[in-house]
């Protein structure tokens, strides 16, 4: 016996086996990645899906998986009902903002938005969908590339009256104001050529007498045109925001229908109309219709 004050042991054979077996399990158990289980309830589904064209749906088919948990204080008496209502409306928070022609990548985008659990609001459900599946009928897709192209010539066809608006006022607010004006914008369009400016004097200043004839003018060309003659340095895009303000102002004081009015005539489009149309406050109006109170100001002591 050796003077160790531990014993003198070796494991043997079958030790040492048992112990490189333990080890090889143990890296093998670092490895794994946790997989949740399938879930035991799921029902396939199928619906239409509203598109960004009303009338024009796509057809989905998927199968809707979900879960209960038991352990949050919430209850749902149809747990079905809740995730199957949940997906679609996931869904249709995708597809409302597409267009039929677009069917084929958004599957995907269903697919893989739709995969993520998510728990149901207020309830102890938790819904996720797979096997998402995208059809769009045939008269429909056609219906939605006609309906495309019919935008597609509409956005053509306004941004040529756009064009030829803000080119007759140019012409109009600009270049025809006066003789000498006309003259100089003349010459710089046609190569200086001097002696036959001199001779086309008389015919531009008819042009200037015409354009300065104003009685049929609209009433909200007149508004703009004066706010532009006051502030002749603003960039187009200041005077872009002019109308824009113009607009605002209109529809607060005089109503949707006026401001829609004054957009029609000078080119701005009606759904800024309503997105920045906001009445005044009740306070403002009562504090303004106080006798001798003007404006909103305090009366004189």
């Amino acid at each position: 016996m050796s003077g160790r004050p531990w014993p003198d042991f070796r494991p043997g054979p079958l030790g040492a086996f048992g112990a490189w077996w333990r080890r090889r399990q143990e890296r093998r158990g670092e490895d794994f990645t946790f997989v949740p289980p399938s879930s035991s309830h799921q029902h396939v589904f199928e619906t239409p899906l509203p598109s960004a064209v009303y009338g024009l749906d796509f057809q989905a088919k998927l199968t809707v998986h979900w879960r209960l948990d038991l352990t949050t204080g919430a209850r749902h008496n149809s747990p079905r009902s809740a995730a199957i209502n949940d997906i679609v409306q996931r869904a249709k928070k995708i597809t409302e903002r597409a267009m039929l022609v677009h069917h084929a990548p958004l599957q995907f985008q269903l697919g893989d938005e739709l995969a993520a659990e998510r728990q149901v609001e207020g309830t102890h459900v938790w819904a996720r969908a797979e096997g998402v599946e995208l059809t769009v009928d045939d008269g429909d897709l056609e219906s939605a590339r006609k309906h495309i192209e019919l935008l597609r010539t509409t956005t053509v066809r306004q941004a040529e009256r756009d064009a030829e608006r803000a080119e007759i006022r140019y012409l109009r607010d600009e270049v025809l104001t006066d003789l000498s004006t006309a003259t100089i914008w003349w010459l710089h369009r046609n190569g200086y050529q001097v002696e036959q400016a001199v001779a086309l004097s008389q015919h531009l200043n008819e042009l200037v007498r015409i354009a300065a004839q104003r009685r049929d003018q609209h009433w909200a060309d007149t508004l703009v045109t004066s706010f532009e003659t006051a502030l002749p340095r603003l960039s187009d895009g200041h005077r872009h925001e002019l109308k824009q303000h113009l607009a605002k102002a209109l529809g607060i004081y005089g109503g949707t229908t006026v401001a829609e009015e004054f957009a029609e005539q000078v080119g701005l489009p009606h759904n800024h109309i309503s997105e920045h149309v906001e009445l005044p406050s009740t306070n403002n109006r009562n504090r303004n219709n106080v006798p001798g109170n003007h404006n909103g100001a305090k009366p004189l002591p």
